[in-house]
This record gives structure tokens, C-alpha cells and sequence, in this order.
């Protein structure tokens, strides 16, 4: 049979209703606290009193230490523009295991001693700058300065005058 592929539906494109289909139905009301973060259920046994204040809202695409959290959460925020300049931004949230944080710089969960200091997280967002980004490859030289390839072959004159 033949498809046929209507170019808009009430102003929205197909693409459009592709898109948002695909994508989590997040719900970002205020009122919903603790379910907005999408956590797992276990979550409160890692951490009991968790803050909902974390808001991906103006931030580009990445992974984001939660400081209010000790940064036991993290957050991964990925605006989208639709078609009409309409932006909406989804927000998803994970828990690290218990006894680790988020490491902002290494993006890992890692233990405290391993990781940078939770207040400090904020100082490291710009390297989610880094996502998407080309990065130009130029190989090494690695050139021997003369003298010490004349005392390699002097020490190696040396240990062979030696075995014999």
C-alpha cells in the first residue's frame, strides 16, 4: 500500500509529532517534588531528605552535579527547540550508589576522596561545552636531542666493550 504524509497536522508537522512521541512524558509542575526527578523508587534508602529545587531550565545540554543533594543526584538536561522557536527543556535524574557522589569533572559517580568537592560542581559545568564537540587530532614529534642520542650510544659502546 501507499503512505501518505500529511506535510502539517493543525500546524505541526509530522516531524514534530515524531519527536515529542519519542521523547519521555516528563512531567515539570513544582508541585509533584520528588516525583519530577524521575528517580528510581529505592532512591530515599541511598538518600533520605531529597531536594527538588534543581532545575535544568536556561542550562545547555549535560550533566549536572546537584550541590543541594551533596551531589549524591545528578542531573542530565537536554533542551529541544521545536518548530516555532517553542523550547522545552527535559530534565532526567539519577542517584549515585551509596557512599559515592557525582564527580562533575570525571561526569562518573566516584567516592568523596576521589572527587572533587561537591561545592565546587558549578565551577565545572562549562565542560559539558565539550559534548558535540570536534576535536583536532596533531600528531606528537617526539624529536631526541643530539647529546643524549650520542651519550645513548656511548653507554651502549660502553656495555658492549664490557661483555666481551
Amino acid at each position: 500500500g501507499s503512505i501518505m504524509i500529511l506535510p502539517l497536522i493543525s500546524g505541526i508537522t509530522l516531524m514534530e509529532v515524531l519527536m515529542v512521541a519519542a521523547m519521555p512524558r516528563i512531567r515539570v509542575e513544582r508541585s509533584l517534588g520528588l516525583e519530577r526527578f524521575t528517580l528510581p523508587d529505592n532512591a530515599t534508602t541511598i538518600r533520605e531528605n531529597i531536594d527538588t529545587s534543581f532545575t535544568c531550565d536556561a542550562r545547555p545540554y549535560g550533566y549536572y552535579a546537584d550541590p543541594e543533594n551533596d551531589c549524591q543526584i545528578f542531573h542530565v538536561c537536554l533542551p529541544v527547540m521545536f518548530q516555532g522557536q517553542r523550547r522545552e527543556t527535559f530534565m532526567w535524574s539519577f542517584i549515585c550508589p551509596q557512599d559515592t557522589i557525582f564527580n562533575q569533572e570525571r561526569f562518573t559517580c566516584t567516592r568523596l576522596e576521589d572527587s572533587i568537592p561537591c561545592q565546587e560542581s558549578a565551577m565545572f559545568y562549562s565542560l559539558n561545552d565539550n559534548f558535540g564537540a570536534t576535536v583536532e587530532e596533531t600528531p606528537t614529534i617526539v624529536e631526541t636531542p643530539l647529546e643524549t642520542s650520542q651519550e645513548y650510544n656511548s653507554l651502549e659502546e660502553t656495555a658492549t666493550s664490557t661483555r666481551l
